[in-house]
């Protein structure tokens, strides 16, 4: 998929490399046998990929609904057991997208909707999908071809889909959707794109049922799924509802800038929250806000005497340090309190031979205090079997312990 995040990171030196190799990845696959392409052939390969007038819409179609329930990339699988970026993707007239694959006898991908070791089972032969003719898609055994009983998220079976070709006049013609604005970005400024097959944009990596449902497909294919029984996923929704949200922070980003998409994204969470959208942000030459002026004349508000001190919170983190949100009387007036309990407390008996034990209340120069039921409370964070009401006396009894 191109680099939309670049637009988010600003890239760098490491990330071009990553890059590099990942397109050549998805563009080659494994047809250079292990051994990288020389750099004129490659190049070649690349140019053909960047041209989106040639590309291909290639989706595993419910022919009964005309939904479009998986889109086809690079790493999707083929009955021959290849994988799509190794097939002929640059067939854009005749679009039989054969197999490149030394050995290989198949004649145009058929996509086998498996993810990983997943198997699928032939409803014929009863044999695994990898045991099938590519050429023709026999059975090992009898004159039978393969056929399966698998359940689309659409309720349709594997019988009633199909792989189709389409060129963008195609899906225009028919009124389906084509690319996020990022990607139509990526392929104006010469990225690969061909090899992508129907990836178009990170919505695609949804199913074609969650897709509808979110509204990104033709109304009457949601209304025909929604017909022959296809549920709501709350689940499904959740993740649909991220990859839009990718769509839409890339694509302001891609057009935009990164101001742009930054603001996309803080719009997307004040929604989610309930919150008033955020300002925009200001273009150059734009008015002049107060909080400009305050920078030019050099009088800047400083967030901790215009916001509330923080609660004093004490941890093994603190212990060599002022507490934040704690000025000096606090802290001072702690240190007070627990030099006097420790005047007044007798002292601590010498420790045993043996495993040590945490330090008592007192020990540690801490006034018990009553227990209290669930969190601190009140009452202070509990050491030891004691509750310590101040930060202050928290550090004592933490010390106490750490030397005993």
């Amino acid at each position: 998929m191109p680099r939309a995040i670049d637009n988010m990171t600003g890239g760098g030196p490491l990330g071009k490399h990553i890059d590099a190799y990942q397109e050549y990845t998805e563009l080659i696959g494994r047809l250079d046998g292990g051994k990288p392409l020389p750099e004129a052939q490659y190049e070649e390969i690349r140019r053909r990929a960047a041209n989106p007038k040639r590309r291909l819409y290639v989706n595993w179609r419910n022919k009964e609904t005309g939904l479009d329930c998986r889109a086809i990339g690079p790493q999707s699988m083929c009955l021959c057991q290849h994988r799509y970026n190794e097939h002929d993707w640059d067939a854009f007239e005749t679009k039989a997208v054969r197999c490149k694959m030394p050995g290989c006898s198949c004649s145009c991908f058929h996509y086998v909707p498996v993810r990983g070791s997943q198997d699928l089972r032939c409803s014929s032969c009863h044999r695994s999908w990898r045991e099938h003719r590519p050429q023709d898609h026999g059975c090992p055994v009898g004159g039978t071809r393969f056929a399966s009983s698998y359940n689309c998220s659409c309720t349709g079976t594997y019988m009633q889909h199909e792989t189709v070709f389409e060129s963008r006049s195609e899906r225009v013609r028919d009124g389906r959707p084509l690319d996020a604005g990022w990607m139509e970005q990526a392929a104006k400024e010469g990225l690969p794109v061909c090899h992508l097959g129907g990836i178009m944009g990170f919505s695609s990596l949804a199913d074609g049922v969650d897709r509808a449902y979110a509204g990104l497909e033709r109304e009457s294919d949601g209304a025909a799924a929604a017909a022959q029984g296809a549920v709501f996923d709350m689940g499904a929704n959740r993740f649909m509802d991220r990859m839009q949200l990718e769509d839409e922070v890339n694509t302001a980003a891609a057009l935009h800038g990164k101001a742009a998409g930054m603001h996309a994204l803080a719009a997307a969470q004040a929604k989610r929250r309930g919150l008033p959208p955020p300002p925009q942000p200001r273009a150059a030459g734009g008015p002049r806000t107060s909080r400009d002026t305050q920078r030019s004349n050099g009088s800047r508000s400083s967030p901790a005497l215009s916001a509330p001190p923080a609660p004093i919170r004490a941890n093994i983190h603190t212990l060599g340090t002022p507490l934040p949100g704690a000025g000096a009387s606090a802290v001072g007036r702690g240190r007070q309190a627990s030099t006097k309990a420790a005047v007044a407390a007798p002292p601590a008996a010498a420790p045993k031979a043996g495993r040590p034990r945490a330090a008592s209340a007192a020990g540690s120069g801490v006034a018990a205090s009553p227990k209290v039921r669930g969190g601190t409370g009140a009452a202070g964070r509990r050491l030891g079997g004691v509750r310590n009401p101040t930060a202050e006396g928290m550090r004592q009894a933490r010390l106490a312990r750490l030397e005993g």
